[in-house]
């Protein structure tokens, strides 16, 4: 049995990740339903490499949809798509599978990721309806940050307008670094705006957005119109079945055609100027899949991966502890070895000198405060408890102390249970 894990359906597609959506499309057409199942893990910790898609067969791991493609052949698991194509054939499968993976995922990554208002409105609340809380607050930003570094090359910054403009990558000012909901409800400057202000982000980069979608897409549209394909159901070969390239396109060209987002410069792009890409998405969706449910993740590695998707988020920390991981996940280390157990003892010792640190910085006086000892006085007059006017309160009435008579009878003159009044005269100064 096949295991496939991906990550979950969201805006009418088996998933939300291209990768998964053209591994999902290879095996519907490749493999019999009952030979797989569809689990959506919404875990890339759950495959070593910590990547999703990943199919789990006889206790071997496999992420990445090329690598699962060339398992799944090599081990003659399922049927090879790619059998009817001739080595030209082949050869271009394989370009155009990297061309798309060059040119197409940056244009999802724009579309989805980057923009800001297609990120708040469409992209992160998918998100939050995969993931269990509190990974709805740390992992999506996570997900948008990787997306970002993607497309840092591209120098399309302004689509992203909630982020510091002094951080680089992003080029934005003033008002344009909040968020287009927050600007409407901000007071109108006095300034006269110009054309570039009434822009929104998309429109301010209209032109290298539309030049990346036809440098893109053209060429897509070109090579099914050379495939000699019919309309109705366009393919990239004149095959009679699917190939692995169509499986992967399908994947792309989904992701720009079905999401809901309110800024669709892809989705306009394709209805108008490609047509025939459209009819491929609609063509290629697969039908009824092998859903499965995934295992209950127990509270020890819910626990887990909370803690690394917070440390993920730590400034600076964060990045050195992914790249640790990569780095880790890449040599194929397991389990603690020297280098991470004396990284874990050092931050162990770091935090608790912090920690001492900082309980002797509270438990010092304020800098330049001078010292005061207050002592509870014992065995004098309690007025003196009440500050100056308790103390010549006490001073004036003297100091009471009840006699003691001697039991037995009669002392001098007094009778047993009488005592003498003794006036004193005083002067309050």
């Amino acid at each position: 049995m096949l295991d496939l894990h991906v990550w979950g359906a969201a805006f009418g597609l088996p998933s939300i990740d291209p990768e998964c959506l053209a591994i999902i499309t290879f095996l519907h057409h490749a493999a019999p339903s009952s030979a797989w199942r569809l689990i959506p893990s919404n875990d890339p910790s759950i495959s070593p490499s910590h990547l999703l898609p990943a199919l789990h067969h006889d206790g071997v791991w496999t992420s990445g949809y090329h690598q699962i493609v060339g398992y799944l052949t090599s081990k003659s698991i399922c049927r090879d798509l790619d059998a009817d194509l001739d080595a030209g054939q082949q050869a271009d499968s394989v370009a155009y599978s990297a061309y798309l993976s060059a040119h197409a995922a940056p244009l999802i990554d724009l579309s989805l990721y980057v923009s800001a208002a297609n990120w708040a409105a469409t992209t992160r609340p998918a998100y939050s309806s995969l993931l269990a809380f509190p990974l709805t607050w740390t992992a999506p930003p996570l997900i948008r940050a990787e997306a970002i570094k993607r497309v840092e090359h591209l120098g399309l910054a302004e689509l992203d307008t909630d982020f510091d403009p002094n951080g680089g990558l992003h080029l934005s000012a003033g008002r344009d670094v909040l968020p287009e909901t927050f600007r409407r409800h901000l007071p109108a400057a006095r300034t006269k705006k110009t054309v570039r202000d009434e822009m929104t982000p998309e429109q301010a980069v209209a032109i290298r957005l539309f030049s990346l979608a036809e440098d893109c897409l053209s060429v897509l549209d070109a090579l099914i119109g050379k495939g000699k394909s019919d309309e109705k159901r366009p393919r990239f070969f004149a095959a009679p079945s699917v190939s692995s390239l169509d499986c992967l396109a399908y994947g792309y060209l989904a992701l720009m055609l079905k999401p809901p987002v309110p800024r669709s410069f892809l989705r306009d792009w394709l209805q108008t100027e490609t047509p025939r890409l459209s009819n491929c998405v609609d063509d290629m969706a697969p039908g009824p899949l092998p859903w499965a449910t995934p295992e209950q993740t127990t509270i020890i590695g819910s626990g887990t991966r909370v803690a690394d998707s917070i440390i993920r988020n730590a400034p600076s920390l964060g990045a050195y502890f992914a790249n640790e991981m990569r780095q880790r996940t890449e040599d194929g280390v397991k389990g603690l070895d020297q280098r991470a157990l004396m990284l874990a003892m050092s931050l162990m010792v770091t935090g608790a000198a912090v920690g001492y640190g900082l309980h002797m910085y509270k438990s010092l006086q304020p800098f330049g405060a001078r010292t005061q000892l207050w002592t509870a006085q014992r065995g004098g007059p309690k007025l003196s408890q009440f500050g100056q006017l308790g103390s010549m309160l006490s001073s004036a009435m003297g100091t009471y102390a009840p006699q003691l008579v001697p039991s037995g009878g009669v002392v001098g003159n007094m009778s047993a249970g009488y005592g003498r009044l003794v006036e004193v005269d005083s002067e309050v100064d």
